[in-house]
């Protein structure tokens, strides 16, 4: 009959930190920087992407400003 072991055995602080070390100089060997051209054209991205998003919150303030606003007007009797 095959014994089994209780206890799963598992490396000590100092071998998983090593490992975890390992590990991030391996990552940070593979990591490739942008040209300037990706850079700038992915600054021109995000650049739009929030003017979008800005004019899209400027157009719903608009929107619900005029909206309480003639709420307010209607319960204070139109004043």
């Amino acid at each position: 009959m095959a014994s089994l072991k209780t206890q799963t055995e598992r490396p000590g602080l100092i071998a998983r930190m090593r490992t975890w070390f390992h590990d991030i100089v391996a990552e940070l060997r593979r990591v490739v920087k942008p040209t300037p051209e990706e850079t700038t054209q992915m600054m021109l991205v995000v650049i739009g992407f929030v003017l979008v998003v800005a004019l899209w919150f400027a157009f719903w303030d608009v929107v619900l400003t005029r909206l309480t606003h003639q709420i307010d007007l209607w319960v204070q009797g139109g004043r």
